[in-house]
């Protein structure tokens, strides 16, 4: 709930901030969320390719015409060991918005957990502005021409595997894309922060809790220490008392 204290256009500003973050962070979570599926699927293909290679089958299906999409006239056991490829890399490229807005990605950094909520914002904003959304669209530019040349030369498989590779290189620049507006929908949501503190995000918020969480445990334990050195010497005093 907004502070009532809040100046108003602090509270405008944050309400507009967040109107524009929610979406774009939801769409992330949910798409995350929806890829995550393709695990089942890669498991599946693993255990296909195992099975094929084992029993000595080399296709599963030919159907002569029409094509199908990726996979041709024939499903053999080399269209599925590259779908499996292409799977993890789908994964990995869509579940990173999902792991960036979870706050499940990997930090390396000595500062960022002693920092309070708004100053993980600011760190935030600036890494989106400066590194992370830069970087996304210059990739996702720079990949856009061979995904052309893939599709303009009908590139596909040389070992009877997947056909129309066009597909799954244009995943990339769609995948860095997906994940610049992310970070774009992150900036918002922190700049939400910056003007109104009852709108700092839950990843935000888990980070203080757990260095709560462990300062209290420390505080925990010497209390223990202390309680448990307090007896002994209590004990000593005694001692010295009867002497």
């Amino acid at each position: 709930m907004t502070d009532p204290r809040l100046a108003p256009w602090r509270a405008q500003g944050g309400a507009v901030c967040d109107a524009l973050g929610r979406p774009l962070v939801g769409l992330g979570l949910w798409v995350g969320r929806l890829t995550s599926w393709l695990g089942l699927a890669i498991i599946l293909a693993v255990l296909t390719t195992v099975t094929l290679n084992a029993l000595g089958i080399n296709e599963i299906a030919n159907w002569g015409s029409p094509d199908v999409l990726l996979f041709g006239t024939a499903i053999t056991i080399n269209s599925v060991t590259e779908l499996q490829w292409h799977l993890f890399g789908l994964l990995t490229l869509f579940g990173g918005t999902y792991a960036l807005h979870s706050d499940t990605h990997v930090r390396v950094d000595l500062f960022y957990q002693r920092l309070s909520p708004r100053g993980r914002a600011v760190v935030d904003i600036l890494g989106h502005i400066i590194m992370l959304i830069p970087f996304c669209l210059l990739i996702a530019w720079l990949s856009k021409h061979f995904v052309t040349m893939s599709y303009m030369s009908g590139e596909k498989s040389n070992y009877g595997g997947l056909v129309d590779r066009y597909l799954i290189k244009a995943m990339l620049p769609t995948g860095l894309v997906f994940l610049a507006l992310g970070a774009l929908g992150q900036i918002f949501e922190n700049l939400a922060c910056l003007f109104d503190p009852a709108r700092t995000p839950e990843r935000l918020k888990d980070h203080e809790i757990a260095s709560l969480a462990g300062l209290a445990d420390q505080q925990n334990a010497a209390h223990a220490t202390t309680d448990a050195t307090a007896p002994q010497n209590h004990a000593d005093g005694s001692h010295d008392n009867a002497r």
